[in-house]
């Protein structure tokens, strides 16, 4: 099996900047949050905010392929300060490796390439959200040196 390689995605990669946003979301969002979560947004919004966003030197969209397939991917951004924030962040977005290519260590290779892109901007912080039923992410994440630094509680009404 050939050497995976990690990219930026260009204008030219909206359709597997799609594929790993509806994987994700299907599964990801799918799966532990299905009444909250739009799950058909990357069919309704993704390839217009991916073509607009593409360019933007404040996000970035990875892709792993290992020959000439897709594997995985990764997005993440720079947001602006807003009132509210008094330091930028680098924010990882979304991470998700094709049921195919799990286990060959990807996640962690895109982990790594995106923060690599966060030190370059100078950001003194990455973050990043998991669902708590997710703990394949949590470790994932966690090796990688994130901790938890606030929680989200719901409760039904």
């Amino acid at each position: 099996m050939p050497d995976p390689r990690i990219r930026r995605a260009g204008a030219g990669d909206i359709d597997a900047l799609l594929t790993i946003s509806s994987g994700l979301w299907a599964e990801d969002a799918g799966t532990h949050d299905p009444e909250v979560m739009n799950t058909d947004w990357p069919k309704q919004h993704g390839r217009a905010a991916f073509e607009s966003r593409v360019d933007d030197p404040d996000w970035v969209g990875l892709l792993a392929e290992i020959g000439d397939d897709l594997a995985a991917g990764l997005m993440g951004s720079y947001p602006e300060l807003t009132p509210f924030v008094r330091l930028r962040e680098a924010r990882l977005n979304s991470l998700w490796v094709l049921p195919q290519h799990r286990g060959l260590g990807l996640g962690g290779l895109l982990v790594d390439a995106f923060l690599d892109w966060a030190r370059e901007r100078a950001a003194p912080y990455a973050v990043v959200t998991a669902f708590t039923a997710n703990p394949t992410a949590i470790r994932l994440y966690e090796r990688h040196g994130f901790g938890s630094h606030s929680v989200t509680l719901r409760t039904p009404i």
